[in-house]
């Protein structure tokens, strides 16, 4: 699982997640984009993103070497 994360962080991971909340972020100009539900979803996932991401790293951090 390790070798598996280290191969996701170090691909266009931070990349994708960036222009995704740019889309996002620029998609919330639209006061009806803003009110819709899809909208709100998608922001609470790019907002989501970074503390899931650090909270796996930790968990992976901190396993015992195999």
């Amino acid at each position: 699982m390790a070798g598996y994360l280290a191969v996701l962080a170090d691909s266009d991971l931070f990349g994708t997640m960036a222009l995704i909340s740019l889309a996002v972020a620029l998609m919330g100009l639209s006061r009806a984009a803003r009110g819709s539900r899809a909208y709100q979803l998608a922001a609470f996932a790019c907002l989501l993103f970074m503390p899931v991401l650090y909270g796996v790293g930790i968990y992976i951090l901190n396993l015992p070497p195999a």
